[in-house]
């Protein structure tokens, strides 16, 4: 299936857990929803069951670059999100 689709993430985060839905299009574009918004991906690179980029993430201090890195496995999604405060394992799954 490979790593386009829609995922349902959750990030522990400074301003505790997060929940948005990540989602990775065919055409190398996508976004990061959350109940305030979509995020657009920058800088996407994909590679098979792979993909990297950054969003620019607004919260209470403003906004932030966040990198991503991630791996699906099937149905899971793994990685890692580094922002100024480091890095931070998180997961996921499959919504669409």
């Amino acid at each position: 299936m490979g790593i386009v689709g829609i995922w349902k993430i959750t990030l522990q985060t400074p301003f505790g857990v997060q929940t948005p839905s990540l989602r990775i299009n065919a055409d190398g574009t996508g976004g990061l929803i959350s109940p305030i918004g979509e995020a657009p991906l920058h800088d996407l690179q994909v590679n098979e069951d792979n993909a990297e980029f950054t969003a620019h993430i607004p919260t209470p201090m403003g906004n932030f670059a966040i990198g991503f890195s991630v791996t699906a496995n099937g149905d899971a999604l793994s990685g890692t999100f580094t922002s100024p405060l480091g890095a931070t394992e998180f997961s996921g799954e499959r919504e669409a």
